[in-house]
């Protein structure tokens, strides 16, 4: 359908693509992955024809229409309604529609076949793109994008950024193009409008290509993933769980065939280094010396770099963290919410659930002593200290100081080597800790934010959307430091896999309600679905993930893995032991027949126990090499 073929592109000094080839086939659902900066947006704007490469095709066929969804977009300039800024997708149909009720007026007065003929053309165009139902398809993808019937005749002038993304989103997914092209989609998405896209997608039945940091929704979504590394693109069939099991496989060969390389090179060069001097060996030497310079070195390739770190141990809180009773809550427009009732206790690692405007904001500020209850109990542990990390707080940070500079104001307290140690853990080094924050990127910015919650040591962390711009080892690395760490964490977050690594409890709305479910995402889902949402239960995809075990079944298998593993050792160790007694043997009887063959004696044999000593001592020497490079094998899996 559509190919790029040997493009090369430069931006400045760094080379994006070298030679990239990638044919795009119809039908395919594709997500575009690589490390960050490796040209996943450049690429996604040649296909939209926004960027021409330095060499090479971009080659798209006549009929393939496209649609370009970017990660950042210009400010809506129009004061147009919301409903009528997405029916302009269809400004042809209504066109069609207002000359054929036209062409209606003047054929009743004057009925002429070419009259008639002109009105069959544009009933046909009306009828095959669907016109008589263009609005009810419009406002069904603003209802499913989050949009309410209110705000229909609002400016897209008065919506935020995060709601104008969604405004692009409903044209493009109304325009139907044969290409879909969409670039960090679910950023600002809540969970129930992502749910709603998963489905849109799942049903729709052109081609498309996203790029997402988003495991879960790629999991459901993709069959095929196209990956970014070196300059070049590679094609795994399958959804991203699949490409991570058949990268993993391949970097697995790739360490196996540089590892029999290095032994065959070792091997090499210590013949050289043997012989190097004796004549009757100079013509072998040469060869392997040749050999050498002409091997093609297998490399490994590098994973890209993901932030690391650990939060320092807080002090400890009171249990209950935080406790609520029939909390409610009225700006004065009446109430957001009518009754939240529930108990964070110390080291939960907890998931707050709803749609965009239940409010989940007001909440968190509640929680965070932001905002006093209007009605209800709220009562918080002795000894807190809350870090609260939310998406604005990206726009508070300081432009006017370099990265460095911001940290440290954090925690003027510690030196400046420390706060470097830890920039550089959060993938800030050399000199970049010296760039102004005002350059900054979404997802650096982020870095900084969560870096200097870290250093407020606090004992709960209230984290509102903190995955948004991290790539999915940074977002692993987090979730793992969360979960290590001893105090309390509630979390607001779209990313469901990042949720299942980590919540073990969920915090949900319903009906002015909050209530509690105790699970993580998937098993509150399951549940949920069951309970007021049959009709998905015949829609949703299959999640290849297995069933959470309970912590007693999960013990038995991980102590049956480590008798696994100790009678494997134990096999090893044997059979390494045996190797060693025939090496030994085989030594001892080398060297005696050195001896002998480097004696006077050895001249006063006959032609035949000559040939029988040599062929004796040759027989050793190879049967030596095999078992000295299966103690090599032996040892190494011992190591591992």
């Amino acid at each position: 359908m559509v190919h790029l073929s040997q493009i090369k592109l430069q931006f400045g000094h760094q080379m994006l693509f070298d030679g990239a080839s990638w044919s795009i086939y119809a039908g395919q659902r594709i997500g575009l992955v690589g490390p960050n900066g490796s040209g996943k947006s450049t690429i996604l704007r040649m296909l939209c024809g926004e960027i021409t490469p330095d060499e090479g095709q971009v080659i798209i066929p006549q009929g393939v229409t496209t649609g370009y969804l970017p990660q950042h977009m210009d400010d809506f300039n129009t004061d147009q309604t919301l409903i009528d800024e997405v029916m302009d997708v269809f400004a042809h149909l209504m066109k069609a529609e207002k000359e054929m009720r036209k062409l209606e007026h003047e054929i009743s007065e004057n009925h002429t076949p070419e009259l008639m003929k002109r009105y069959d053309r544009l009933q046909e165009l009306f009828a095959r793109e669907d016109g008589y139902t263009m609005e009810a398809r419009a406002r069904a993808v603003l209802s499913g994008l989050g949009f309410k019937d209110e705000q229909l005749s609002q400016s897209v002038r008065s919506f935020s950024g995060g709601w104008r993304m969604r405004i692009a989103l409903a044209r493009l997914l109304l325009i139907h193009p044969t290409l879909l092209l969409l670039d960090e989609p679910t950023n600002h998405l809540d969970m129930e409008t992502l749910i709603w896209l998963e489905k849109f997608i799942t049903d729709y039945n052109g081609t498309l290509v996203i790029v997402s940091h988003d495991r879960y929704f790629l999991d459901r979504i993709t069959d095929h993933i196209a990956e970014i590394y070196d300059g070049k693109v590679r094609v795994y069939p399958g959804n991203y769980s699949d490409y991570e099991e058949a990268r993993a496989q391949r970097l697995m060969q790739q360490e196996a065939e540089q590892k029999n390389q290095e032994r065959r090179i070792d091997q090499i060069e210590r013949f050289i280094e043997r012989f190097r001097y004796k004549a009757s060996k100079a013509k072998q030497v040469q060869s392997r010396i040749k050999y050498l310079e002409k091997i093609q070195r297998t490399e490994v390739e590098k994973l890209g770099k993901s932030i690391g770190f650990q939060f320092p141990p807080p002090p400890r809180s009171g249990d209950p963290v935080v406790a609520f009773e029939h909390v409610m809550f009225d700006y004065g427009k009446g109430p957001v919410f009518t009754d939240a009732t529930f108990q964070i206790r110390r080291g939960e690692k907890v998931a707050l659930l709803g749609p965009n405007g239940v409010g989940k904001s007001t909440l968190m500020k509640i929680i965070s002593q932001e905002l006093e209850p209007a009605y209800g109990k709220a009562r918080w542990g002795y000894n807190l200290e809350m870090a609260y990390f939310a998406q604005h707080q990206l726009d508070q940070l300081n432009p006017d100081l370099n990265i460095l500079d911001e940290v440290w104001s954090q925690s003027p307290g510690i030196t400046q080597s420390a706060v470097r140690s830890l920039l550089g853990q959060f993938l800030f080094s050399g000199d970049d800790v010296f760039k102004p924050v005002s350059v900054l990127s979404g997802g650096e910015k982020s870095r900084v934010v969560l870096l200097k919650m870290m250093l407020k040591n606090a004992n709960f962390l209230i984290l509102d959307e903190p995955t948004n711009h991290l790539d999915m080892q940074s977002k692993e690395v987090l979730a793992q430091a969360l979960d290590e760490f001893p105090g309390s964490v509630l979390i607001v977050s779209h990313d469901r896999f990042f949720l299942d690594m980590l919540v073990t409890k969920v915090l949900w709305f319903h009906k002015g309600h909050v209530k509690e479910y105790p699970g993580n995402y998937s098993e509150f889902q399951q549940w949920y679905d069951e309970k007021f949402n049959p009709v998905l239960q015949n829609t949703k995809t299959s999640d290849s993930r297995p069933d959470k075990i309970d912590s007693k079944t999960r013990r038995r298998i991980e102590a049956q893995e480590r008798q696994k593993k100790s009678r494997e050792k134990k096999k090893y160790l044997e059979k390494l032991d045996k190797t060693e007694q025939k090496i030994d043997i085989l030594q001892k009887e080398k060297s005696e027949i050195e001896h002998q063959m480097n004696g006077t004696g050895f001249s006063a044999l006959t032609p035949d126990e000559m040939a029988a000593v040599t062929r004796r001592y040759q027989e050793i020497v190879k049967t030596m090499e095999k078992l000295e490079y299966e103690w090599l094998i032996l040892t190494e899996i011992l190591e591992e």
